[in-house]
């Protein structure tokens, strides 16, 4: 490689180490990755940005030329870089996430503190090394039993989101609280109904679903139609997970290596429709 190549590329080395700061952040700002990774991400960018700073700066100032201007470049260069390494951590700061977990039912929950000066929280579902912003009414239907969650500071937190930032007396928060005991209490009744319908059953009935412990169990038919159940297989035994509306007698399913559910189901004259669970099949999404 010649000098004047060489020049450029010490002269292109510093200002990558800009624009990979630049890049850190339009990434981590357009994807939403888990605590520990956005900040490891962080930290390894602030450390190539040292690097390449002592290397490309080392470079150009040896560099054959007046040795005024070479001393006037690298009072600006070392200024810039100090300046930089002041700033840019207080950026990263704001762009670092605190690692704030829950674990509910065997799912984990990240809550951030996306606030300036007054706290705001946002609940997201961990998805491998990415993670899902909750909507307010996710929040609500997800964490139904705030009594499982053993951390007070989180449990309270998560109060305030579902009840509403400006909160509410105790006996509002008594009612509510009684309310969702109520609406559980009638889910686990239907739950058992339900389990009572699987002792006709046996695993060898189930359809399994790819890469997974789940089934899929035909309890029903009338006609064309099929009532199905999905089920977690353990051994010679099924639990309940969800039932699907009445839908077509051929179904297969599969499961993506991040606990994505997908089903498919073929109608007497081949046509399709699929479904989606990114909840461990609690809920199903209609895509066709």
């Amino acid at each position: 490689m010649t000098l004047k190549n060489k020049k450029f590329l010490y002269i292109f080395l510093y200002l990558l180490s800009f624009g990979q700061v630049i890049g850190t952040l339009i990434l981590i700002n357009k994807i939403e990755f888990i605590p520990m990774i956005n900040n490891v991400i962080l930290g390894l960018s602030y450390l190539v940005f040292f690097v390449l700073q002592i290397f490309s700066i080392y470079r150009i100032l040896n560099f054959k030329f007046n040795r005024y201007l070479k001393f006037l470049v690298g009072l600006i260069l070392i200024g810039l870089c100090l300046i930089s390494m002041a700033y840019i951590p207080l950026a990263f700061a704001f762009a670092g996430k605190d690692n704030r977990q829950v674990t509910y039912d065997d799912e984990k929950f990240y809550i951030l503190d996306v606030g300036w000066l007054d706290p705001a929280y946002e609940v997201y579902r961990k998805n491998f090394i990415t993670m899902d912003k909750l909507s307010e009414d996710e929040i609500k239907d997800t964490f139904a039993d705030l009594n499982k969650i053993e951390d007070e500071d989180t449990r309270e937190i998560l109060k305030t989101l579902i009840y509403g930032r400006e909160g509410l007396d105790d006996s509002k928060a008594e009612e509510e609280n009684q309310d969702l005991e109520d609406a559980k209490e009638k889910k686990e009744v239907v739950k058992e109904n339900k389990e009572e319908v699987l002792k006709n059953f046996e695993v060898s009935d189930a359809i399994k679903i790819e890469n997974s412990d789940y089934g899929l169990l035909e309890v029903d038919r009338a006609g064309a139609r099929s009532h199905w159940f999905l089920v977690k297989i353990s051994g010679d035994k099924m639990e309940f997970i969800s039932e699907l509306e009445d839908t077509s007698p051929e179904a297969s399913g599969s499961m993506n290596e991040d606990g994505t559910i997908h089903l498919e189901f073929n109608d007497i004259n081949k046509n399709k429709t699929t479904y989606i669970s990114k909840d461990k099949g609690r809920t199903f999404e209609k895509i066709k």
